[in-house]
């Protein structure tokens, strides 16, 4: 059963994903962290996060090579007030390719992201589906809480 505090931070990931459009996933090559923007969804339960790429990219090379990624999803405005009201959710998970070909995936990220519809129909894009094990909610720029998914309950 999910206590109040878990419910409350599942609010607050909710409602900055529904916000966001893109994130900045983190992946790692050889002892280096690379980083990149990705149009993202997130699925129902916010278990996964999913995002497109094309097969030649350093991301998805990455990611073959090490599954283990960060992806930083915030609302700042770069103002003064972001001290104050920023909200920043990282992700961590392991991310793979999404083998199945079924529509389900393709669906929520067109529904957020109805332009990608060429991009996602092109043969040497991939779906990425990072499953999310804990995410780090930070607010008034260092009050950090911690939502393990091992902890909730489904």
């Amino acid at each position: 059963m999910r206590t109040n505090n878990q419910n409350e931070l599942l609010h607050i990931v909710e409602d900055l994903m529904s916000s966001q459009h893109f994130a900045v996933i983190a992946t790692e090559s050889h002892h280096q962290p690379y980083t990149s923007l990705v149009a993202f969804a997130p699925s129902v339960d916010f278990r996964h996060l999913y995002f497109p790429t094309r097969k030649e990219t350093q991301k998805f090379l990455n990611i073959t090579e090490n599954k283990h990624v960060a992806v930083l999803i915030d609302n700042r405005e770069n103002t003064p007030s972001d001290l104050s009201d920023a909200i920043t959710v990282i992700a961590l998970g392991d991310a793979q390719e999404i083998m199945d070909k079924s529509d389900v995936n393709k669906k929520l990220l067109l529904q957020k992201h109805p332009d990608l519809s060429g991009f996602l129909s092109d043969s040497s894009c991939v779906l990425i589906d990072i499953s999310v094990n804990t995410y780090q909610i930070v607010q008034r720029f260092e009050q950090v809480k911690i939502l393990h998914f091992r902890d909730v309950e489904k």
